[in-house]
């Protein structure tokens, strides 16, 4: 199934900030901040052995900020056409809440397929400690558990890691993180972090989130319990020094769905004691 992207994305996926907003994590050297965020999705390129024709749809990803964490509020819908002319309508709802140490997680998630259930995921996560192992618990479907390995990070801390790693001018950014988005537990994360822009794109040059450094940067998804040296698949995107996320390409393979930022508005950040 297509497996969006929360940090943000996504995303990745998926988080953004207005100036003057105090950092996520003390010392962490990124500001990241509450902000909405549309897109629009059409089909990009058709390699040999493709069967989609066709793509349209749309993202809209909200991202919030409290004295506790992060909420992330992702709706995603989109329909493939294949080349006999078939229709796929994808609807997908995702919500999750990051504590601001990075060590706590909930998830919820339904997606369905031309108005018929596949996913429909519920639980929380929970890290020993920066750095440390933990466990995933699902409460749909009941009785599903992932062992988190040591180093497993959460969405909204991976954001931070790859502006924090980027910055450095490192060029690759290996780590594990878990999302909850599927059933299929933490996925490996690669990075390649293409290249430092100073300006912001022409069409977004006036936006207070989009006025500053960017990267390219594109990512690879494999699942940890799965030995294929193939990715699951891959992703593009322009990454500003605050979370943004500009347009955007998901790679499956034998096709690839355009993302066009459409809109960007900041969310008020909270008053914390």
């Amino acid at each position: 199934m297509l497996r969006l992207l929360n940090y943000t994305a996504v995303m990745l996926v998926l988080s953004c900030i207005p100036a003057g907003a105090a950092p996520v994590r003390s010392g962490s050297g990124v500001e990241l901040a509450p902000h909405k965020a549309t897109y629009s999705m059409q089909l990009g390129r058709v390699r040999s052995g493709g069967d989609v024709s066709g793509a349209k749809g749309s993202m809209t990803m909200e991202t919030v900020k409290s004295c506790a964490g992060w909420t992330i509020k992702n709706r995603f819908q989109l329909t493939l056409i294949n080349n006999e002319g078939s229709r796929i309508e994808t609807d997908s709802n995702f919500s999750s809440f990051e504590s601001l140490d990075g060590l706590t997680y909930r998830f919820t998630s339904r997606t369905t397929r031309n108005g018929a259930v596949t996913e429909d995921i519920q639980g929380s996560a929970r890290l020993d400690g920066p750095g440390g192992a933990g466990t995933a618990d699902f409460e749909r479907p009941k009785g599903t558990r992932y062992d988190l390995a040591k180093g497993t990070i959460f969405p909204t801390e991976h954001v931070l890691h790859l502006i924090r790693e980027a910055k450095k001018g490192a060029d690759r950014v290996f780590r594990v993180v878990f999302d909850g988005q599927t059933k299929e537990g933490a996925l490996e994360v690669n990075a390649i972090v293409t290249g430092y822009l100073a300006e912001p794109p022409k069409r977004w040059a006036r936006n207070k989130l989009t006025k500053r450094p960017s990267w390219h940067m594109r990512l690879a998804f494999f699942p940890v319990a799965s030995s294929k040296a193939e990715p699951q698949h891959e992703a593009g995107l322009r990454v500003f020094d605050n979370g943004v996320a500009d347009d955007f390409e998901w790679d499956w393979g034998t096709f690839t769905v355009e993302g066009t930022l459409t809109s960007l508005e900041p969310l008020p950040k909270p008053k914390c004691p």
